[in-house]
């Protein structure tokens, strides 16, 4: 598990927009604005942190993965290029159509071990067509250029919008690294 921040106010990799795809419904949200799974799980404002998050984790550890996927990062001067493999075990072929796409969130380790880890850079794709079962190669890279290749980590994440539902994206895989 990983869990990390991202500004609000200057929001990387559309992951505040499946936030938002999530909660569709009208008025006003406040901060934090919490996300698990792409957005499977949402929650925002002043809480019982410990309780609330606590449960969505609990939660979405229970729940099986819908993609085996390996992960090579290697930086290349100013990009971290990402060499994707992924077996789709979801029941439903990703494509365009439901919005099936992999993203690497790369982060900065924070100055403090209480700190949590805050995104700086990303990079995204689609997932063409891959049928239940079958798994497909992908290439993307992300900009990262001006960072510390000591002090930063990525995690890239699969998700897609599961057949009917029209707002709630899923995580499908995660794999996370150096």
């Amino acid at each position: 598990m990983l869990i990390i921040d991202q500004d609000v106010d200057a929001p990387l990799g559309g992951r505040l927009d499946r936030w938002f795809d999530s909660y569709n419904a009208p008025g006003t949200v406040y901060l934090p604005l919490v996300m698990l799974d792409s957005g499977e799980q949402i929650d925002s404002g002043d809480t019982n942190f410990t309780q609330v998050y606590g449960d969505m984790i609990d939660t979405a550890l229970t729940r099986p993965a819908g993609a085996r996927m390996a992960v090579e990062a290697a930086r290349i001067s100013n990009v971290l290029q990402f060499d994707v493999s992924i077996t789709n075990t979801s029941g439903e072929t990703l494509s365009a159509a439901n919005r099936a796409t992999l993203t690497a969130l790369v982060y900065e380790a924070p100055a403090t071990a209480s700190a949590i880890p805050v995104v700086v850079r990303t990079g995204t794709t689609a997932i063409t067509t891959l049928a239940d079962g079958d798994t497909g190669n992908y290439t993307f890279e992300a900009t990262v250029s001006g960072l510390d290749p000591s002090t930063t980590g990525w995690v890239v994440i699969a998700d897609y919008l599961p057949a009917g539902s029209t707002t709630a994206y899923d995580t499908l895989q995660a794999v996370m690294g150096p």
